[in-house]
């Protein structure tokens, strides 16, 4: 019981191992990589149960649950996939999100989702079930943001302003703007993920040689390879502790 109050509190008082995940379509549409984040090796593959005609633009992992969210184009529609089961748990739509978009990023206390918005420099709020909450014009940007990824120990967003690029920015879920970080090395806005155990962050590449590790101050820590096939493509990247509990 204790363990429970705990997690639905919004702390993970005993976390499993990180694990990362890449999603890369120009290398295996229907797969999603389950990977050790220290050695890029894989442990396991999910099915992202992806259609043709489709197209995955953000990726998010809830490690309360377990579960993998992919925001798909074209609608506005979220797919919920088990990553246990390696089933559809559930397909929403929110809405409120404009057509497109980037990445989303999900608060796992509340499991509220942050959506990038394709029409301003803002973040689209809504609840798990895709229902809008509120709308976050995001201070001293004038363009739509890219890649976004939530830091639970601060309760902040770290946002990936442009395409291509070495500047990171933090946020409040509310908009107000925290900090800069120049990144050692650019790269690519499509994704980002953040580890709140060791505090990194994971991005491609810009040059397309595989997936950067860097710290909090932008030092590249190390690197991941990207499925080759994938070499300068969008590759869509999360990752989280594993729960020893999951809750629903």
């Amino acid at each position: 019981m204790a363990l429970a109050l705990g997690l639905a509190g919004g702390g993970c008082s005993t976390p499993g191992p990180a694990h990362a995940y890449l999603y890369a379509p120009a290398s295996d549409a229907a797969t999603l990589r389950d990977l050790d984040p220290l050695t890029g090796a894989e442990i396991a593959t999910v099915p992202a149960f992806a259609t043709e005609g489709e197209k995955v633009v953000g990726l998010a992992y809830d490690p309360f649950t377990d579960h993998l969210f992919l925001r798909i184009f074209p609608g506005n529609r979220i797919r919920v996939v088990d990553r246990p089961a390696g089933a559809i748990k559930r397909v929403f739509t929110a809405p409120s999100l404009p057509l497109g978009g980037h990445d989303l990023a999900i608060r796992s206390r509340d499991r509220h989702l942050f959506f990038t918005d394709p029409t301003g420099p803002a973040l689209i709020e809504t609840d798990l079930y895709g229902d809008f909450e509120d709308y976050h014009r995001l201070e001293g940007l004038v363009a739509p943001v890219w890649g976004v990824a939530h830091d639970a120990r601060r309760d902040e967003l770290w946002v990936l302003p442009d395409e291509t690029g070495d500047r990171l920015l933090r946020f409040t879920p509310k908009g107000v703007r925290r900090g800069e970080v120049r990144l050692e090395k650019p790269v690519r806005g499509v994704s980002l993920a953040y580890d709140q155990n060791t505090r990194t962050l994971l991005a491609s590449l810009a040059n397309g040689s595989g997936i950067g590790v860097f710290a909090e101050d932008g030092r590249l820590l190390r690197t991941l390879p990207a499925p080759s096939a994938a070499a300068g493509r969008d590759v869509f990247i999360e990752i989280g502790p594993r729960s020893l509990l999951r809750l629903f």
